[in-house]
């Protein structure tokens, strides 16, 4: 219960803001509306987000099943090598192998409802921001985070985060706001209150701390920005290559090479660490240059690129 509750209090619910947020901006960069989405078909919406999304998601799940069934006396989850477990850890996402790859069915379905959603509000003439925004609050109250074939109370719970991010980007707040003095005095009053929510038990108060989160993210990208920092360019569209291949390292450097030599946890966890997000990097580097060539297409396919 507890690794929920650490989960959807800020990044997660960041984590579907920010797809909201692109979506829109993809928008706006075509100049189309959600309602003029072409769903089905091989150029269709379903069928990208199928291969962005859900191709990795079986592919890499299968490849890490395997191993980890045969090393479960490494694994903290370990599972038997079966149809039945196989299936479920598919079929579930909390129970796969790769514990976060959760995300990615899940994010499929808020994605797919989202568009749909709109298609019908936009034949309905309803104003898809706004109201989807307020309808969206009542299944979030109403399921937790996590559950149930697909994750599908997961996907009840985050589409409220995703329609956030949509909606934030349509009114331009990004562009817009968070340099006048009104601004920063408005978070500064959501932190204060999230901070009160920490202590305090109150109905609401895992929106206000998960929206609050969200917003001062927000404010350290303005930053990033404006100072023209540059200490995350070189990590610059490998984002989801590392999210889904960091397993494979970390479980190797936390998992195994801890319990087979003596070499203390802190240097363990730094090797985790760095394994995860640099050897991932390189191996996106290697898709990027090989990715015309017939392995690097399959490849590049089986990562969702």
């Amino acid at each position: 219960m507890m690794r929920v509750l650490v989960l959807t209090c800020f990044h997660m619910p960041l984590f579907m803001f920010i797809p909201g947020w692109l979506l829109r901006y993809g928008c706006e960069v075509r100049q189309c509306e959600l309602s003029s989405f072409e769903l089905w078909g091989r150029c269709g919406f379903v069928w990208k987000k199928v291969k962005r999304l859900l191709v990795p998601y079986v592919v890499i799940s299968t490849l890490a099943f395997f191993p980890k069934a045969l090393l479960g006396r490494f694994a903290l989850r370990p599972v038997s090598v079966s149809w039945e477990e196989y299936m479920k850890m598919l079929v579930y996402p909390w129970d796969n192998v790769i514990i976060f790859f959760w995300f990615l069915p899940t994010l499929f379905l808020v994605f797919l409802l989202f568009v749909c959603g709109s298609k019908l509000f936009s034949r309905l003439k309803w104003s898809v921001p706004g109201r989807m925004l307020l309808l969206l609050l009542l299944p979030h109250w109403a399921v937790s985070s996590s559950g149930g074939i697909l994750n599908y109370e997961g996907v009840l719970y985050y589409l409220f985060y995703f329609a956030f991010g949509y909606v934030f980007c349509l009114k331009h707040w990004l562009e817009k706001g968070f340099s006048n003095l009104w601004t920063w005095t408005f978070a500064t009053l959501l932190f204060s209150l999230s901070l009160v929510a920490i202590i305090l038990d109150f109905f609401g108060k895992d929106l206000l701390k998960a929206v609050t989160g969200i917003l001062f993210s927000v404010f350290l990208g303005k930053l990033y920005v404006a100072y023209r920092w540059t200490f995350f360019h070189h990590l610059f569209g490998a984002s989801y290559t590392i999210y889904l291949l960091s397993w494979f390292p970390q479980t190797f450097f936390q998992q195994i090479l801890l319990r087979v030599t003596d070499i203390p946890w802190q240097v363990g966890s730094l090797l985790a660490f760095c394994g995860g997000v640099y050897i991932p990097l390189l191996f996106g580097k290697w898709i990027m240059r090989n990715k015309e060539k017939p392995w690097g297409k399959v490849v590049a396919f089986i990562m969702g690129q």
